[in-house]
């Protein structure tokens, strides 16, 4: 940090108020993450391949940068609904379609079998952290995703583990293909992976 900066950053700290750092904090956040490899392949490549799938589809995490997911799977045919823990996050998720729920007990407040697709990304390690949780939370999306459904893992290498090596996965789960690239898709300029899996009893 230059000597000017280091006179400009305190001044500007005392003179914006709080909210607003933080919305300028955000705005920010969700202009890098909208340039992140991993971000651009969910974009132009994987929700369209689910969109076109159709039926329900449910995102989970909402945050600014998700706010146009629903209307992009909309347009190509889904029926997206959204989730998130965090009550205020609602603004960020589809309208007259939102649930504030954790995803570990999502099960709880979503019927068995509603879901023809799950869209789990950036929620493992950001925030479902511990191996428990993950497994938890794998369960209850098996449990509302209907027989033959489809669930989309997103994850960050760096932070967890694996979460389709869990034997649950394993045995609850088959490998799936939607966009052509396999049941694995790696982008290791983001340290990022994508895992694509169905749920069995089909």
């Amino acid at each position: 940090m230059n000597v000017m900066q280091s006179v400009i950053r305190p001044v500007a700290k005392a003179l914006v108020p709080f909210p607003v750092r933080l919305w300028i904090k955000d705005i920010r956040n969700a202009r890098q993450v909208r340039r992140n490899p991993g971000r651009i392949a969910l974009v132009k490549e994987i929700l369209p391949a689910y969109a076109r799938l159709g039926g329900r589809i449910l995102w989970i995490g909402c945050r600014r940068y998700t706010k146009g997911y629903g209307a992009l799977l909309a347009r190509q045919g889904g029926e997206c609904w959204t989730t998130d823990i965090e009550a205020a996050h609602a603004r960020w998720g589809v309208s007259g379609r939102h649930f504030t729920c954790d995803v570990v007990e999502i099960d709880k407040l979503i019927p068995s079998e509603a879901f023809d697709s799950v869209l789990c990304n950036g929620v493992f390690g950001f925030g479902v952290d511990t191996r428990a949780s993950q497994l938890a939370a794998l369960q209850a999306m098996s449990v509302i995703l209907k027989p033959g459904g489809r669930l989309l893992l997103g994850w960050n290498s760096e932070r967890v583990e694996d979460p389709a090596g869990f034997d649950f996965v394993r045995s609850a789960f088959a490998s799936d293909d939607p966009i052509g690239r396999g049941a694995r898709y790696e982008i290791p300029e983001a340290g990022y992976v994508y895992g694509f899996l169905r749920r069995r009893g089909e």
